[in-house]
């Protein structure tokens, strides 16, 4: 058993041994006292991250088939020999088993993103395994520019690999995102890169992709170092720009008229994104003639001669669309230009205009009928990159500095109350503070997981607001979301945006003078350390944060800070100077009157007696901390509790106990929708049942743990299959349950 399933044989198995040596039928016994009886801890911190070595393709078993391809566009015409290049491309690597590579690149405006997602939809059938799809933001107006670490936690996110499994290094990132897409044939758009920098920890390591990129630059260097293709991609020809309108209006309106039709072309100089807004405007208006519409844009420029430049041309039709919008569909516009996000949804933008959703959504559809917006993502809204700068010239040109910042504020406001109230369902001690402001739209959530689901689709606008706020001087707002991302950040293994964020938060806290905030911020700086295995920074932090707690007098703090001691210690394998913190907190939860905090305390006081083997202490511990738990109504907690008693009873000898407590563990996990914790419940007790000898049990569990990682696509599910494996064998080899 130890060689081949890593468990220790218990008592009970040994004791079956000498039966059957011995000629006897006996089956495995124990005490039947209530489940009631022994109790465990309900926080149980999981073993240090081992060191990732990643060597060869990550397992391929019920593999999620990601596909990110935004939207195919519309009316899309033209482009043929930019296609036919990259269909020679994609053939060519296919036949010699190299890797692909091609960079569209040109100036901004000319369709590179379009003809990238078109051509990508054509060939999405030959990558069955995938598509991954990243906008880089290189030239956004705002400034922000995804980071690589940012885009393969995305696509890691994608393939469902836990938060503890990814490694902390950008480069031991990269390897891991290497591996799960070695050998499978996926394809990857990497949109509106900046540089080189960004590109080249996101190229899969064999030839089985196609990595498409698009810049405003060539990228020469990627060219040179990794044989990337370089297609130019210029301004359409008239007759394929011609084609767009006729594809969009019909072949008939564009024939009746097409002298009109050659007048609004020139305008628009070959440039893909012009071309959409005047298709819009004319599908829009159909009881208009093609000859005033391109009246009106001649009036527009100002001039009945075609620009010269295509940046000048995309412009004028810019002004002649917005000029046709209703004032308050141009003012929504205009003040969509203060949203750093890559993309919002549509309560965040009736906050921002501090208007109704009925309205907001009537608006929003006339800008959609424009072309002024586009569905990036599923009710998530975007600006192409130029109208996003045309918006911010727009909104600094008309609104007063008064009227921009009240909208930033409305922003924030919605930002920080919706963060709070989502936080609230994963860490229950911030429902003891305040939440003031509007009520905008978060009370919806009503689960954790729905939480979740939040925080994930706003992750990127999130972090862009706090780096908002920290811009403009909004020092309360910024420390209030910071607190409000904490948990968040630990539960998904953001590390590196839990640490980025807090630093923000505590430089704001040192401006305010706020000295509680800056000691929440040092405790979330020190909680992402230790997670990271930085075990002297999150000393230095942790430490910083109670001194801080005891400074203000905040109990409660302490209690927290306290706490995040004991869990830098504890993953040290500390666990004397562990159990010293843990009985501190308790000590000032009991002070503090606060319950969960207490019952919390109590169960890490119990958890790390278990870990010194005093388990009869442990007990009386962790179970006045389940009455708690249940009492303030607890089920997540309540799971994790009846788990960890199975890991105290079987410690002691008691299997029947552990069995039931594995078991009720299992049943709370499975009505809280909590998949992994249900699998790892399964695992723990095949493991019991293993050492009891009920082979066809531990069987059965562990094929149910299996089916449940195997859909989380979770690295366990190796770990418990090789069990699986290691008992057939087993039993293959002297006969078992024949």
């Amino acid at each position: 058993m130890v060689d081949a399933l890593g468990i220790e044989p218990g008592p009970e198995l040994q004791q079956v041994q000498q039966a059957i040596l011995q000629g006897d039928r006996i089956g495995p016994t124990g005490p039947a006292t209530s489940r009631d009886a022994v109790l465990a801890p309900q926080v149980r911190i999981p073993p240090q991250r081992p060191t990732h070595a990643v060597a060869g393709p990550a397992p391929r078993r019920h593999l999620v088939v990601p596909a990110q391809l935004p939207i195919d566009v519309r009316g899309f015409a033209g482009r043929e020999s930019e296609m036919a290049q990259l269909t020679d491309i994609l053939e060519s690597s296919q036949a010699e088993k190299q890797p692909a590579l091609c960079v569209l690149w040109s100036a901004a405006g000319s369709g590179k993103t379009s003809l990238a997602v078109h051509w990508a939809h054509r060939v999405a059938q030959q990558f069955p395994e995938g598509q991954l799809y990243a906008n880089l933001r290189g030239f956004e107006p705002s400034g922000v520019v995804v980071r690589p670490e940012e885009v393969i936690r995305m696509f890691l996110d994608t393939f469902q690999v836990p938060p503890q499994s990814i490694p902390v290094s950008l480069e031991a990132q990269a390897a891991l995102y290497r591996s799960y897409v070695a050998g499978r044939r996926m394809l990857v758009v990497l949109d509106n890169a900046r540089d080189v920098d960004q590109v080249r920890p996101l190229l899969p390591g064999t030839a089985d992709c196609l990595v498409l990129v698009t810049s405003r630059r060539a990228l020469p260097s990627l060219v040179a170092s990794e044989g990337a293709h370089p297609i130019a991609v210029g301004p359409l020809p008239y007759d394929e720009a011609r084609r767009v309108l006729s594809n969009r209006l019909g072949a008939a309106r564009v024939a009746a008229d097409s002298a009109a039709v050659d007048r609004l072309v020139a305008r628009c100089a070959g440039l893909p994104l012009a071309l959409a807004l005047v298709a819009a405007r004319v599908a829009t208006h159909p009881d208009l003639d093609l000859r005033t519409l391109a009246d009106e844009l001649d009036v527009a420029v100002g001039s009945t001669e075609a620009p010269a430049e295509a940046g000048r041309g995309v412009h004028v039709v810019f002004v002649w669309t917005y000029r046709t919008l209703s004032p308050a569909a141009a003012r929504l516009f205009r003040l969509l230009g203060l949203s750093p996000g890559p993309d919002i949804d549509e309560l965040a933008v009736a906050h921002l205009a501090a208007l109704d959703l009925p309205t907001t959504r009537a608006l929003l559809n006339e800008l959609q009928d424009a072309q002024m917006v586009s569905e990036h993502k599923l009710a998530r809204l975007s600006l192409h990159e130029l109208l996003r700068g045309y918006a911010m010239d727009l909104v600094r040109a008309v609104e007063t500095a008064e009227e921009r910042s009240a909208a930033v504020r409305r922003l924030l406001t919605h930002y920080v109350t919706s963060s709070r109230r989502a936080a609230v369902l994963l860490e229950r001690h911030l429902s003891q503070d305040p939440v003031e402001g509007p009520d905008a739209g978060s009370s919806r959530l009503t689960t954790a997981r729905e939480s979740v689901e939040w925080f994930t689709a706003e992750h990127a606008m999130l972090l862009d607001i706090v780096r908002r706020a920290a811009d403009e001087g909004h020092d309360a707002s910024l420390c209030s979301l910071a607190r409000s991302l904490m948990e968040y950040f630990n539960r998904q293994g953001h590390w590196r945006d839990q640490i980025n964020t807090q630093r923000l938060a505590l430089d704001a806290a040192r401006r305010l003078g706020d000295r509680r905030a800056m000691g929440q911020a040092h405790r979330g700086i020190g909680v992402a350390h230790a997670w990271l295995g930085q075990y002297d920074d999150a000393y230095t932090h942790s430490r910083s944060a109670l001194d801080l707690a005891c400074e203000v007098g905040s109990t409660s703090d302490q209690a927290q800070a306290h706490l995040a001691l004991a869990r830098v210690f504890e993953r040290q394998g500390r666990h004397r100077e562990a159990l010293d913190h843990d009985q501190a907190a308790l000590m000032l939860a009991e002070i503090a009157n606060d319950r969960l905090a207490h019952a919390v305390s109590l169960n890490n006081v119990g958890w790390s007696l278990a870990m010194l083997e005093q388990y009869e202490a442990a007990k009386d511990y962790c179970g006045r901390a389940l009455m708690v738990l249940r009492e303030v109504g607890d089920p997540s907690g309540q799971a994790a509790t009846w788990d960890s008693l199975g890991y105290i009873n079987h410690q002691l000898h008691y299997s029947a106990e552990a069995l039931e407590c594995y078991r009720e563990a299992i049943r709370l996990n499975r009505e809280a929708g909590n998949r992994y914790a249900e699998a790892d419940s399964q695992h723990h007790l095949g493991n019991t049942l293993m050492t009891l000898g009920d082979f066809a049990g531990a069987k059965g569990c562990w094929q149910q743990a299996v089916v449940i990682l195997d859909e989380l696509n979770h690295p366990d599910a190796e770990t418990v299959r090789e069990r699986l494996t290691g008992l057939e064998q087993a039993q293959s080899g002297i006969g078992w349950g024949r």
